[in-house]
C-alpha cells in the first residue's frame, strides 16, 4: 500500500500555521476562468510553500489550498450540487474537504486523502457566493496579507 508523504498532525500544523500571501495577485473573473496563487510560511524559521488554486463557474466553483512540496490538498471548498465518496458514504451539495490521513487508508484506493463534511463546518460557512468562500478559506487556513488578493467577477448582464 501506498504510504502518504504527510501525517493528520502535520496536515493540521500545515492548515493552521501563518501564512503570508507571497505577491499580489489581481484576476477579474469569467465563467470558468482558473486561477492560482502561493502562500508561504516561515514558522519556526523554516520556509514551507503553499499553492492556492481556484476555479469559478455556476455551480462549479471549487478552491483549494494544497502543500506544494507533497502536492498534498490540505482544504478545498466545493460550491456545486455534486457529491464525494467518502468511505463512510456520499456527501451532496457545498462541502469542504479536510487532509485526512484516516480516510486514505480506509477508501484504500492509493488516491483519496481528504474528507468531506457539508458546509458549514468548523466556522466555514454554507455559501454559494465565490468571494466569500475564498475568504472564508483564507481566514480558515490563517491566511495574512489578503490585501494583496483582487479577485472580482465579471458581471454579466442580460437584457
Amino acid at each position: 500500500m501506498k504510504k502518504l508523504q504527510l501525517n493528520d498532525a502535520q496536515a493540521q500544523d500545515f492548515i493552521k500555521v501563518l501564512k503570508n500571501v507571497l505577491k499580489d495577485h489581481v484576476n477579474d473573473l469569467s465563467e470558468n476562468e482558473k486561477g492560482e496563487f502561493m502562500l508561504e510560511s516561515k514558522e519556526g524559521g523554516v520556509q514551507r510553500l503553499f499553492q492556492l488554486n481556484y476555479i469559478y463557474a455556476t455551480d462549479n466553483s471549487h478552491i483549494n489550498l494544497m502543500d506544494a512540496k507533497t502536492k498534498l490538498t490540505l482544504v478545498r471548498i466545493n460550491l456545486d450540487s455534486r457529491f464525494h465518496n467518502n468511505s463512510d458514504g456520499k456527501v451532496w451539495g457545498r462541502r469542504v474537504e479536510i487532509f485526512s490521513e484516516d480516510e486514505f487508508y480506509k477508501k484504500n484506493d492509493s488516491f483519496t486523502h481528504i474528507k468531506a463534511h457539508s458546509l458549514p463546518f468548523d466556522g466555514i460557512q454554507d455559501t454559494d457566493d465565490f468571494l466569500i468562500a475564498l475568504k472564508e478559506l483564507l481566514n480558515y487556513t490563517n491566511t495574512h496579507k489578503q490585501n494583496r488578493i483582487t479577485i472580482t467577477i465579471k458581471s454579466h448582464l442580460a437584457l
